[in-house]
């Protein structure tokens, strides 16, 4: 059964966007980003190590570094993204990832897509800008709308990515090489975070920490799901990330979305739904 991995993926996934926002009290986008990747990477050679897992074909290492780049680029999209936005608001944005990986899917998986699905995508673009536009009547918009929606866009490829490298290693070989190249990318850009430790309360610093050790776990439990079921399959259950994010958010923040913003993303999440709602039957009732 994979359910009790999908159903631990959602629920952690919610809770690290409501982290990242707690961080950003006191840390900028680079350093969240940098500090959240060493526990990771840290956390994660501590299972390797007794797993004994093994090193990737030579032929694959071009796919591991394209795949733990992705991941870089989706942080910092997502940290900076969410300085202007609630965390409600952007899991609603970053709903839309499950439509980029039904196209990406048809694209290079060679999984199916219908006239639903479409439509499904329209309502997902509608629902984006009503939550973009809600400020103003002159149509500025809020930049960290567009870090966030490029954000759903490489989380997509993130895990499209993903798929064909799980038919030939298990989730934790794929994850483990993927944190271990993105943090290998971001270290370069922590050069500051040592200053910033001491002076930021115990507070952010333990939201990095809560960030990087469940994310881990929400990603190794996804990919587990996605190494047995198909990925447009999958992409379903996280619609029901922005729900648990919002419930999350206000319970740790006391923070919680506009009624604009709730109804850019009721017609966003209204869009995933229509997307993946099953063919209908076309064989002769009894």
């Amino acid at each position: 059964m994979n359910f009790p991995f999908i159903i631990a993926a959602v629920i952690l996934w919610a809770s690290t966007f409501v982290g990242i926002r707690a961080a950003l009290i006191e840390y900028n986008p680079i350093e969240i980003a940098v500090l959240r990747f060493i526990i990771s990477s840290i956390t994660l050679l501590l299972i390797a190590i007794p797993a004994r897992i093994y090193l990737p074909d030579k032929r694959d290492w071009l796919r591991f570094v394209k795949l733990g780049f992705v991941l870089f680029i989706n942080a910092i999209l997502l940290n900076y993204g969410m300085r202007t936005i609630t965390a409600g608001e952007t899991t609603l944005i970053l709903s839309t990832s499950q439509l980029f990986q039904v196209l990406l899917a048809w694209l290079f998986l060679n999984e199916t897509i219908s006239v639903r699905f479409l439509i499904g995508l329209f309502c997902c673009f509608l629902g984006v800008a009503i939550i973009a536009f809600q400020n103003s009547i002159r149509f500025s918009l809020n930049i960290g709308i567009f870090f966030v929606l490029f954000a759903a866009i490489t989380n997509a490829i993130y895990f499209i990515s993903q798929k064909p490298l799980l038919k030939k290693y298990n989730p934790l070989e794929v994850i483990s090489y993927a944190f271990w190249i993105a943090t290998l990318m971001m270290l370069p850009f922590g050069r500051n975070v040592i200053d910033v430790i001491p002076v930021a309360t115990l507070h952010s610093t333990l939201a990095i920490v809560y960030i990087g050790i469940v994310a881990l776990v929400a990603n190794l439990c996804w990919s587990k799901a996605l190494s047995k079921i198909k990925a447009s399959r999958a992409a379903i259950f996280l619609y029901t990330v922005p729900v648990l994010t919002i419930i999350i958010g206000f319970m740790w923040l006391h923070e919680l979305p506009s009624l604009i913003s709730c109804l850019g993303g009721a017609i966003i999440l209204g869009g995933v739904i229509i997307s993946n709602m099953p063919k209908p039957s076309t064989e002769p009732l009894a």
